[in-house]
């Protein structure tokens, strides 16, 4: 009568060790040149101490139909049991590899944990396996499976076992029936009390954060419960991240984002001049030799500003992925610790938009990029923001050279020249969009500075592809009215080689062109976003609607900062220090000071409310 009880009970014991045995090692010991700290005993000790109730969480949930089949046919021995958990647990065994595998592999890559995101990746199987070979994927599920059947084979062994043993398969008289559903109802309550947890409030992730090494805390968080909760919860911005009240937020964030005043210097000879926005995949500054990074990466970068540029030396991306450095750059928009809002479809013709801000001023707007615009709504943001016209893949000929992500940058910049000539040719007004791929993984470039690096070689291709490209651009009439703006999407941190937010975020902005009346350096502090309102401000063109994006060259700019998310934290960074703060956990990890955290969670506070009503 209840053999149930006692089956459910070994199979969530086998859940719970599946995890602290077989998932945690495999996720720590792969993932274990992420952690740039060293692990000690005592913090293996603390990650299984901690980890151990949404490893609960999870054994709950799969223990959760095995109890309510096993007492069913308790009560009504009507079908074998076994037969129907056995299917349950080749279901479950396969989402249990996929998953706990999944995890581990991309960690290195995101640095955070599997939740729902990876969903919206999966809509382009291309661009999901763009960046990993055949043999990488075959492998990857070759491992899945392993852990499947390691998973499989326990839960079937209990299975099998009990069903023969422990499971009743007669019928019963009224009030053991009775008994026997007040004792399933008791079972129960305990696997949602396990489940939800007994505070007022429900159990999240944060349950396991413990540490101010990320590294620890994802270790010891379910990968499993951290994609069930991130399912189950909706990407609602109204409400999020309310630390203030309305007045006391506006106060804050009012004098930390000016949406007037008056540029103190002037770099452009002319207040129209046509721009090409070169937005090149994770250029961070470690590959630029002048902003401390390796030597023979990015020379003809360093080679533009010192001859006719200007770089700006101190600038922050807004994030971690293109699609939030996308809407950085051409929105001024800050990027979502939470989420991105470019899908969110209906919300893209909201936000501010540089092209369609200077469509009004006559311009030809146009977005280039060498892959699929499918992936990550790319295409459906760059039409919102204005663009006239999109190219892509499907424009060019079969025979254009291409790497996994579409067509190399080299074949990309000669169909750029060949533009911006035809287009000067007609007399047109122009802003053009590039986005560059080749510096990507799997970093594979029909380039050779760097034989023994292949990833500061990719960077080095498209930087010579760059060099080339403002050379012959300097020999066209084009030249003496255009502006080049070349910038970053986001930073690149080497899963091999971790490096500190700090140093991810930091991105080099380089003006270059014929319509530049000046070069050098300009230090100023400022962030990824701030760009949109500096070239409007060059201009002479209000940026009033552009909330979170600042000139930087204007008398407003009163007090520099910059302001960088990641997956639910932030840094915000001003000319006294850093701060790192985890929003899961609520604590600063890095450089704990109350004045940078109370700006970072006013403008958190004052994104979200400004999400909810675009």
């Amino acid at each position: 009568m209840t053999g149930f009880v006692l089956f459910a009970l070994i199979y969530f014991i086998f859940c719970t060790l599946f995890f602290e045995v077989i998932q945690k090692p495999f996720f720590g010991l792969y993932n274990r040149h992420v952690n740039a700290e060293k692990t000690t005993a005592k913090d293996i000790v603390q990650v299984y101490s901690h980890g151990l109730v949404s490893d609960f969480i999870i054994a709950s949930y799969l223990t959760a139909f095995p109890l309510i089949v096993s007492a069913i046919h308790t009560l009504l021995p009507c079908f074998n049991v076994a037969i129907v958990l056995t299917v349950y647990n080749i279901i479950i065994s396969l989402a249990v590899g996929l998953i706990c595998v999944s995890d581990t592999l991309l960690y290195k890559f995101w640095n955070y944990k599997l939740d729902s995101s990876v969903f919206v990746y999966l809509r382009s199987l291309k661009g999901a396996f763009a960046s990993v070979s055949a043999g990488y994927l075959v492998a990857a599920f070759s491992v899945a499976f392993i852990v499947a059947g390691i998973f499989f084979a326990g839960t079937q062994i209990i299975t099998v076992r009990c069903s023969a043993t422990l499971l009743d398969s007669s019928w019963m008289v009224w009030w053991k029936c009775l008994l026997t559903f007040c004792i399933f109802i008791v079972a129960a309550g305990c696997l949602f009390a396990i489940i939800r947890g007994l505070k007022i409030r429900p159990n999240n992730p944060s349950v396991v954060y413990y540490s101010k090494n990320p590294f620890f805390n994802h270790l010891a968080l379910n990968p499993a419960y951290n994609l069930i909760y991130s399912l189950g919860t909706k990407d609602e911005f109204k409400g999020k991240f309310r630390f203030f009240d309305d007045k006391e937020c506006e106060e804050i964030t009012s004098r930390l984002f000016p949406t007037s005043g008056r540029p103190k210097r002037k770099l452009l000879r002319t207040d129209r001049p046509n721009i090409l926005f070169v937005i090149w995949e994770s250029l961070g500054a470690e590959f630029v030799p002048s902003l401390g990074g390796k030597e023979n990466v990015a020379v003809n970068v360093d080679r533009i500003a010192a001859d006719e540029g200007i770089l700006f030396t101190r600038c922050t991306a807004g994030s971690f992925r293109t699609d939030r450095g996308l809407v950085c750059l051409l929105s001024g928009y800050l990027g979502q610790p939470t989420t991105s809002v470019i899908r969110y479809t209906r919300k893209l013709p909201n936000l501010p938009a540089l092209p369609r801000r200077l469509k009004k001023e006559g311009y030809v707007t146009t977005a280039v990029h060498g892959g699929e615009l499918t992936i990550m709504h790319k295409s459906d943001y760059y039409l919102a923001a204005g663009h006239d016209t999109l190219v892509s893949q499907k424009d060019f000929p079969s025979s254009a050279p291409t790497c996994k992500w579409g067509i190399q940058d080299g074949y990309m910049f000669d169909y750029i020249l060949n533009d911006i000539k035809e287009k000067t040719e007609r007399g047109e007004r122009w802003f053009t969009t590039f986005q560059t791929l080749s510096s990507h993984e799997p970093f594979t470039v029909p380039y050779n500075r760097l034989p023994d690096d292949e990833v500061g070689n990719s960077f080095a291709y498209t930087d010579h592809c760059f060099g080339e490209f403002i050379d012959r651009l300097k020999t066209t009439p084009a030249w003496d009215n255009t502006l080049v703006v070349c910038v970053a999407d986001h930073g690149y941190n080497a899963s091999h080689n971790p490096v500190s937010r700090q140093k991810y975020a930091h991105i080099p902005i380089l003006l270059t062109g014929g319509a530049l009346a000046e070069s050098g350096r300009i230090d100023t502090l400022m962030s990824q976003t701030d760009l949109a309102a500096t070239l409007l401000g060059q201009m002479n063109l209000p940026h009033d609607e552009f909330l979170f994006s600042r000139d930087v060259l204007a008398d407003s700019y009163s007090e520099p900062f910059s302001f960088h998310t990641y997956t639910n934290g932030f840094m915000f960074t001003d000319e006294r220090g850093v701060t790192i703060v985890d929003n899961v956990s609520g604590d600063a990890i890095e450089g704990s000071d109350p004045g940078r955290e109370k700006k970072g969670r006013a403008i958190l506070q004052k994104l979200y409310e400004d999400l909810a009503n675009r």
